[in-house]
């Protein structure tokens, strides 16, 4: 099970029962190592999941096998396959010292919310979690989407908010200083907490990517708040 806390104070809430949610990441295991707690409550509300990787991390030459990791991580996510659309375009390939145009990003988004009629869009903030450049254009490029498309009229953006490196790291023990925030800024319009067996299965979709998992990335999966914890805020 996943628990979930909606913002008492927003009036006009989003409601997260049987919609069309398109996750917009930058690589492979992007969907797992910072979005899992968020799939996985999306899941439980019966809602058809999307995911667009907008490219296929091929920085080291393992793009070819980290798309079939992406595609056995989503299907323990339960996220059906056929709803998994990666991108190998050669201006957007991975590297944090490759700029990704925001308007590609925006047409690419364009056409697959048009094609399978997305409702709602979730992917990172303009700080990218991990400060890399292709979540930050990821964000940028879904952000030129919704100011400029006029397919999106009716398209509802979510961005994943990041928080600081020593809040990163100490998994659910942020949970009181992320109610504390909360509760003074009025930033959040949606939390999910993960329950012990659904961080157990953000686990396992982890180590698909078995191209990625370098001793620090054990680390990670032990550490991080994003393995257990998601605070979602709408963009205006």
């Amino acid at each position: 099970m996943i628990y979930y806390i909606i913002n008492n104070n927003n009036k006009n809430k989003v409601q997260l029962n049987e919609r069309k949610i398109l996750l917009i990441i930058s690589h492979p295991d992007d969907e797992c190592m910072f979005f899992g707690p968020t799939l996985l409550f999306l899941q439980n509300r019966k809602n058809q999941i999307h995911v667009l990787c907008l490219s296929i991390g091929n920085e080291s030459g393992l793009g070819e096998i980290r798309k079939n990791e992406l595609k056995s991580s989503c299907k323990i996510l339960g996220i059906d396959t056929e709803n998994v659309n990666i991108i190998d375009h050669s201006l957007l390939q991975d590297g944090p010292k490759i700029n990704w145009s925001h308007s590609l990003i925006s047409s690419i988004i364009s056409d697959y919310v048009t094609k399978h009629k997305i409702e709602i869009i979730i992917t990172f903030d303009e700080k990218g979690v991990s400060s890399h450049p292709n979540h930050i254009a990821t964000f940028n490029g879904a952000r030129h989407f919704i100011h400029s498309s006029t397919t999106s009229s009716n398209i509802i953006l979510y961005k994943l908010i990041t928080v600081s490196i020593l809040r990163k790291y100490i998994s659910i023990f942020d949970l009181p200083l992320t109610f504390i925030l909360k509760n003074q800024t009025n930033l959040n319009d949606f939390i999910f907490i993960s329950s012990f067996n659904n961080f157990i299965q953000a686990r396992k979709a982890m180590t698909s990517h078995q191209s990625q998992l370098v001793w620090f990335r054990h680390l990670y999966i032990l550490f991080s708040r994003y393995m257990i914890m998601n605070e979602l805020q709408l963009v205006n």
